[in-house]
């Protein structure tokens, strides 16, 4: 193994850089010999020398060789992959949705069971006031009120019996 910097690595970096632009569909382009004929010939002499580039090489023509295989077949979606599809994209979304706003979500969830709870609250405290002022008020003494500043009944008619005693005894 060389370091880093070395020329040697040098020549590997464009040894892969020049194999990974070769054409797909290049004369022998699914072989190891047909990928190094289309290579410039310094390169072809590092190949030989450099066990990794060669491994690199193999490795390239054999992925080639099984991707040529599949590209004639085309596989048709089933009549459901669609949908399973959609749903899958939905739930991912409704994940990442979670994720951003989880603490205001939960806050929209709950607010209609925090009002109905509210609105409870609101009509028993108000039904147990309206009841404890009415017992206050029953237990209190009744007073007539007056019917204004100056009383309108009239005034008791005077005790005749003691202005007429008070008269006698002179």
């Amino acid at each position: 193994m060389s370091e880093i910097g070395t020329g040697a690595n040098l020549k590997c970096e464009e040894f892969l850089d020049t194999l990974e632009g070769l054409p797909l569909n290049g004369p022998g382009g699914a072989t190891a010999a047909g990928l190094l004929r289309q290579l410039p010939s310094e390169l072809r002499g590092h190949a030989a020398s450099c066990s990794s580039c060669e491994s690199a090489l193999d490795d390239l023509a054999e992925t080639r060789r099984v991707l040529r295989t599949t590209a004639g077949e085309v596989l048709e979606p089933g009549p459901f992959f669609i949908r399973r599809v959609m749903t899958a994209i939905r739930l991912e979304e409704a994940e990442l949705e979670e994720e951003n706003n989880g603490f205001w979500i939960s806050i929209r969830r709950i607010a209609p069971r925090l009002a109905v709870f509210a609105a409870v609250l609101l009509l028993l405290g108000g039904t147990w006031a309206f009841e404890v002022r009415r017992a206050d008020h029953g237990s209190m003494p009744v007073v007539r009120p007056a019917d204004g500043l100056f009383e309108s009944a009239p005034s008791a008619p005077p005790n005749d019996d003691i202005i007429a005693s008070v008269n006698e005894g002179r």
